[in-house]
């Protein structure tokens, strides 16, 4: 038997389920606490870039408005460009990844349903069968 495969896809999945559940349960809290504080931080930063305008280049309010709308639009351009770019490679490393692990439990299930008899392959396709039925009542 295959043990440390199995033990390690278990553990993949029960921390993508409590991961899961931790968002499912408080999303609006966690939502709501990472947009507050974005925006809390965005404020901090456009005032201090207002008052830094101010200062460098003695412009009016409506001018350092527009040089601050423009400073923040390159920025926040920038920012966006590295985080696709930051996004996709860390996209290609999980898919591989995830591809790696699906190769190895694949071939572990393989090997290890060779390795049965018959009536040990009858029995586990009952048991699957069974808890599927057990669980269609929990879910519908």
């Amino acid at each position: 038997m295959h043990t440390q495969v199995y033990r390690k896809i278990l553990f993949h999945l029960s921390l993508f389920g409590v991961a899961f559940s931790i968002l499912v349960a408080m999303y609006d809290v966690i939502f709501h606490f990472l947009l507050e504080s974005t925006h809390i931080i965005f404020e901090i930063i456009e005032s201090g870039l207002d008052k830094l305008v101010e200062y460098f280049f003695h412009t009016e309010l409506h001018e350092t408005q527009l040089i601050v709308f423009y400073i923040l639009l390159v920025v926040g351009g920038i920012i966006i460009y590295l985080a696709w770019k930051a996004l996709v490679h860390l996209c290609s490393g999980i898919s591989q990844n995830l591809n790696n692990e699906w190769t190895e439990l694949r071939d572990a299930i393989s090997s290890d349903w060779q390795r049965l008899s018959m009536t040990e392959r009858v029995v586990w396709i009952t048991l699957f069968l069974l808890v599927n039925y057990l669980l269609s009542f929990m879910l519908f």
